[in-house]
């Protein structure tokens, strides 16, 4: 096991925050409490977290999980502050330099499950790097209907994000969220990998 602090706000669902954060937890169910494969054992901050329900006191009867502090992540929303949650090795990704991991805010991943629902058969948001304007590169972002043998893929706010392996040390470690900018809503990258920009913003240099 490996323990995993994590800051969360008033309204956030454990489990949903664990994805983004690139944990691979299971939740079979898609959250309708229906089995107990996301289980977590939260060592601190369950206070913040909302009470279990007798129905999830009962699936983890169920599933024999009586360990101090056992929750299904699927069922705690914070109140807002910190929690330490024990979870397993296996499932936390790698956040070395080599395999950096590509996630997106719920803001973003909101937005752009909105554009996916438009293409029949999409499995994926694919985020690929291109050459474009005065600074070098530019970034696409684009529907998947198949996830290829050399892509690299993330899950990250219940999306997966398929990245081809020549854009991937371009964008290794990338937060994208959705930000206002006027009356316009665009998507924005943090990604620690630009070492210039120009100034319209449409394109970066690494």
């Amino acid at each position: 096991m490996d323990t995993l602090t994590i800051a969360l706000e008033k309204g956030e669902v454990l489990l949903e925050r664990l994805l983004q954060e690139g944990v691979s937890l299971a939740h079979e169910c898609g959250g309708t409490l229906a089995c107990a494969t996301c289980c977590v054992v939260v060592r601190k901050g369950l206070d913040t977290l909302s009470p279990a329900s007798e129905d999830e006191m009962d699936m983890l009867e169920r599933a024999s999980a009586d360990a101090p502090g056992a929750r299904l992540a699927c069922q705690a929303v914070a109140s807002g502050g910190e929690v330490v949650v024990d979870v397993s090795e296996s499932e936390i990704p790698a956040r070395d330099a080599g395999s950096g991991f590509v996630s997106m805010t719920r803001r973003a991943a909101k937005h752009l499950a909105a554009q996916l629902a438009k293409h029949a058969g999409a499995v994926a948001v694919r985020l690929a790097v291109e050459p474009a304007g005065c600074s070098g590169f530019g970034y696409r972002i684009d529907h998947a209907d198949e996830i290829r043998v050399d892509d690299r893929v993330f899950e990250s706010a219940g999306l997966r994000i398929a990245v081809d392996p020549h854009s991937l040390p371009y964008v290794q470690g990338t937060t994208i969220d959705l930000v206002q900018e006027g009356l316009a809503r665009k998507l924005r990258f943090d990604n620690p990998n630009v070492r210039q920009s120009c100034g319209c913003g449409e394109s970066f240099g690494v």
